[in-house]
Order: C-alpha cells, then structure tokens, then sequence
C-alpha cells in the first residue's frame, strides 16, 4: 500500500441546497466532480489520506467574527452552518494532531466577506475561514494560521 508521506485531513459538504443559479460557477458540481475524481484516482487508498465529516459551528462561533444585521439567522442558510464547520472540522484535526495538514472542500465558500454582514453579498455572506480561525485561537490559543486562497 503507498504510504502518504504527510498525514493529510479531507472535509467534503457539496451543499445541494443553496446556489446562486444553475449555470453559476459557483456550483455544487464543481466540488461533486472533485470529489468524484479524487476517489477515482484512489486517494483515499493512500494510508494517511482521511476523510472527515463537518460539524456545525455554532452562533457564537459566527457572532466571534461577524456582527449579523438582523441576526445571524437572516444571514446563513444550514448549508453556511455546515461549511464554515467542515473549516473548523479539519483545523481542528490538524490541531488535535489527527492529520499533519487539511483542505476543507466546502460550499458556500465566503472568504470576501466583511465584519458587519447584512445577508447575500455574492456567495460571501460570512467568513467561514476567519470563523474557523478566531475559533482555534480561542480554543487552542494559537497565535499565527496559513490560509492559502486558491481562487485569487
């Protein structure tokens, strides 16, 4: 069996019910046809290649890093609760020594959005980057994150 030479954390939520329009880039295909050929091409044969599920984050996990107007009800969807949790699943799973590294595969993405949040700003209606990281400077006290944006 190949061995991974780092221990390597992988969080999928395709999130079929939220899209901006059927002929958006920003799709749930994209993501399907990523996981679809990450397992054709048997990275998850790969000893040390894992999968995780997302969890949730909760309100206050979302009130850490954005003021919401009305509240944060008005602003996420469930699939925004669930993909800003795949971030914080798979920073938790580094952090908890569970993988060496982690790529969260999630939609609704919302790295553009602002502190204050009045609801859809594109796709961007929060943070779900700077949700994940405000929560493991909390809960684990770190000081410095490596974020790297593959869509700039």
């Amino acid at each position: 069996m190949v061995q991974a030479k780092h221990k390597t954390g992988l969080v999928f939520f395709p999130a079929f019910d939220w899209a901006i329009s059927s002929t958006h880039p920003e799709r749930e295909e994209r993501l399907l046809y990523t996981q679809d050929q990450i397992f054709e091409e048997g990275l998850f044969d790969i000893e040390g290649i894992r999968e995780f599920k997302p969890d949730l984050v909760t309100v206050n996990d979302v009130q850490r890093v954005h003021f919401c107007v009305p509240d944060v009800w008005n602003v996420m969807t469930e699939s925004h609760f669930i993909s800003a949790g795949g971030a914080k699943t798979i920073g938790m799973a580094v952090l908890d020594g569970k993988v060496e590294n982690g790529f969260a595969l999630v939609r609704p993405p919302g790295h553009h959005a602002r502190r204050i949040v009045h609801g859809a700003r594109g796709f961007c209606n929060v943070n779900i980057e700077a949700i994940m990281i405000e929560f493991l400077r909390e809960a684990y006290q770190i000081d410095r994150v490596a974020i790297v944006d593959t869509d700039c």
